[in-house]
């Protein structure tokens, strides 16, 4: 009798083996066991005959390769000290699930969620791994009805051993989720704040839990960071189905003032989104994976997408308005802006207008878009001496009425 008709639990003290017969008859029943700490053969123990009069209708369990149920018998030495689930089958009724381990140390965690009828792909679509410091978490959906098998493999956070398998649980989900609102795809380790953001200079976040979802299709994440580190964001999705001439990209501004960093996200069309953080320090010029977060909006947003950044954008510059890339047709925008150190700012469409400091360290004026079509640079010069102007961001003039953006840094 195989795997997938059976479960097996292992305590530090007790065996509980329950079987499930595929058919009506006879069946023997062979128990084989070995010291928990030896790498030796499984010696036969006992056996038993199970005589099955009717036989169990419904489906069959999840092939488990690990032969054990629920959590590993030394789950301890592994670092884990507790679990949200403590029975052997864990129900997702509408489909979702958020499973949480508490550990005594810090510890990273992969997941496998194994269905009859979900193919590896679209599995690691169901899956959001969060890692902090005393706690593992992991969002799960389910897209089909029926049996699964979520297991966890854990490890030490810079240590030397690979993978262990901690857990293998039962999940049982009678109504799915829908298909189209599964996790984006590439999600790393690190969902949400945790090891990796505190490790890269990022605290205080403003959302820690790995998914968020916005009704009006805008959100902006903060964390408090030291002083050296720089973080840039980027915006994905599976399938982008609007006809935008912009790319993602546009759809995300960080902004980052003296000890906290602002990234602001605006969606041009409903859908899931992945936001992946990277950050550097003054030691390192590439920039590393932090993390991501997940962003879900069903309702149907069309925001304009932001200006285009350029390098010099840097730590202290502040876009107050417009916020909005796209600009009216044939209209004044007031521009205000933040920019440290610089010792001009323009702007730069059909002619050149100077921005005025105000005590306040804002550059603003009043600036006319033009026609349709028109491009236009913020430009700022960073020496007393010399005229040379750097463009800081890039600007498109449109037609319509004027769109607004919130999420201020």
């Amino acid at each position: 009798m195989g795997a997938a008709h059976g479960m097996m639990t292992v305590s530090e003290n007790s065996v509980t083996i329950k079987v499930t017969p595929p058919t009506k008859g006879l069946f023997d029943l062979m128990i084989f066991a070995r010291h928990a700490d030896s790498q030796g053969p499984y010696n036969w123990v006992c056996s038993y005959q199970i005589q099955c009069l009717e036989p169990r209708n419904g489906e069959t369990l999840p092939e488990n390769p690990f032969h054990f149920w629920g959590l590993h018998q030394k789950v301890r030495d592994f670092g884990i000290e507790d679990s949200s689930y403590k029975g052997e089958l864990l129900v997702a009724p509408r489909g979702t699930l958020l499973l949480t381990l508490q550990t005594s140390r810090a510890l990273l965690a992969t997941y496998e969620l194994v269905n009859k009828d979900l193919d590896a792909a679209l599995s690691k679509k169901c899956l959001a791994a969060q890692a902090e410091e005393e706690k593992l978490s992991c969002h799960v959906l389910c897209p089909f009805q029926g049996y699964y098998r979520l297991s966890v493999f854990v490890k030490d956070v810079g240590g030397t051993t690979t993978f262990r398998n901690a857990a293998n649980f039962l999940l049982h989900c009678p109504r799915p989720v829908n298909q189209n609102e599964l996790f984006p795809s590439g999600l790393s380790l690190h969902c949400g704040s945790g090891l990796s953001s505190s490790s890269h200079g990022l605290s205080n976040p403003s959302h820690s839990a790995p998914i968020i979802t916005t009704k009006l299709g805008k959100c902006n994440i903060t964390f408090h960071a030291r002083a050296d580190v720089e973080v840039t964001a980027s915006l994905s999705k599976d399938k982008v189905t609007a006809s935008s001439e912009y790319p993602l990209e546009r759809y995300v501004l960080v902004t980052h003032l003296k000890s906290k960093i602002s990234v602001c996200v605006v969606l041009p069309e409903p859908g899931v989104y992945k936001v992946g953080l990277f950050g550097r320090n003054k030691d390192n010029e590439e920039f590393a994976h932090i993390c991501d977060y997940i962003i879900r909006c069903f309702s149907e947003p069309s925001w304009p997408p932001f200006p285009k950044v350029y390098s010099l954008w840097r730590r202290g510059c502040v876009l107050l308005e417009p916020r909005a890339g796209v600009l009216q047709e044939q209209s004044w925008v007031r521009f205000r802006v933040k920019v440290p150190k610089a010792y001009k700012a323009v702007v730069l469409g059909q002619e050149m207008t100077m921005l005025q400091l105000t005590p306040s360290a804002v550059w603003e004026g009043d600036v006319f878009s033009g026609a349709a079509g028109t491009k236009i640079r913020l430009a700022a010069s960073f020496s007393q001496h010399c005229s040379s102007l750097e463009v800081l961001l890039g600007f498109e003039v449109g037609g319509g009425p004027p769109a607004s953006l919130g999420c201020s840094g």
